[in-house]
């Protein structure tokens, strides 16, 4: 594993790497994809929108663009997400949302670069509810990190 401040040696990265934005959800690590994270922010004023999925915390006015703020936790069945000082939303680009999507997560840990070598597939004995969004695993430390595909949580919500 390297870590972000070690990217400044580019002999470390070759092109079977790949960039983790890692955090976690209710005592499990789970990590997004660098590309396509446009930032994170802390916890702005959340509407409510009456009649969307569970998962759907509601929206939030950021830079003047309204923002789908989704509870990852509850989309993945791990109950649902306390708001609390260390809570931050990651504003992703997905495809068919032109705003970006938000996904509200417990906390922000580090940027990893990980050998796609060491990546592994999930096992199938992990809830099928999960399966749909975690793409793969990596051990990094002492963690198991699930890496979340975040465009196939926007094809659900598209559905919805």
């Amino acid at each position: 594993m390297i870590r972000e401040s070690e990217i400044l040696d580019k002999e470390n990265v070759s092109q079977e790497t790949l960039r983790l934005l890692t955090f976690q959800l209710a005592n499990n690590w789970y990590g997004l994809k660098i590309e396509g994270i446009r930032e994170i922010i802390k916890i702005a004023k959340i509407t409510w929108v009456p009649g969307t999925a569970s998962y759907v915390v509601g929206v939030i006015n950021h830079r003047g663009m309204i923002i789908p703020i989704l509870d990852i936790r509850e989309l993945l069945g791990l109950g649902k997400s306390d708001i609390m000082d260390e809570s931050r939303i990651i504003i992703v680009e997905v495809q068919g949302v032109s705003t970006g999507l938000g996904a509200l997560v417990d906390n922000i840990a580090d940027m990893v670069v990980v050998p796609t070598s060491e990546i592994v597939a999930v096992p199938i004995t992990m809830d099928k509810r999960k399966t749909r969004y975690v793409i793969g695993e990596v051990r990094i430390e002492e963690k198991l990190i699930g890496i979340l595909d975040i465009h196939m949580v926007s094809v659900e919500e598209s559905k919805k």
